[in-house]
């Protein structure tokens, strides 16, 4: 039997590792933060409150009541994180409800259009996803955008 251990980028030692240290796995797990607070940011009001797309029920962005939900699953690279696919979702709806899909989709083509959504639709059957560069870039910048919404909002 042969056995292949995944062998990890040298760590410093007590030093936390940089973006460029990291693969693109771990980098998705660290975009996955700002991303989602920028989504909850961005759809929420000046009080900091956000409505869960697909039952409309108001939480605070930052409670745990309210998620980052995405019409096309996660588990989807080329679409995770794409602001199109991305909106505030209760607790409710995104986890014990599935995700209420079909509600999903009819608010989002209410707010793109029919064809923007076919075209996300296709983007995502097409597959793919993003370099280890591109994820790095995404973090700075929505790390960026986080910092200014919340300057913005005074939250």
């Amino acid at each position: 039997m042969h056995f292949s251990i995944a062998r990890k980028k040298p760590s410093r030692p007590g030093k936390r590792r940089t973006l460029t240290e990291k693969t693109a796995k771990e980098l998705i797990t660290v975009l996955d933060k700002p991303f989602s607070e920028y989504i909850r940011l961005k759809h929420s009001d000046e009080n900091g409150y956000c409505r869960c797309i697909t039952c409309g029920q108001f939480h605070f962005w930052n409670g745990g009541s309210i998620h980052n939900g995405h019409y096309i699953n996660r588990d989807v690279k080329v679409t995770r994180f794409d602001e199109r696919n991305c909106r505030p979702q209760c607790l409710s709806c995104n986890s014990y409800h599935s995700g209420k899909i079909y509600l999903y989709r009819q608010r989002l083509v209410e707010i793109y259009g029919e064809d923007e959504i076919k075209k996300l639709e296709m983007i995502a059957n097409l597959g793919g996803g993003y370099t280890a560069w591109d994820l790095q870039q995404m973090i700075v910048e929505y790390r960026k955008k986080v910092k200014a919404l919340k300057l913005e909002k005074g939250l």
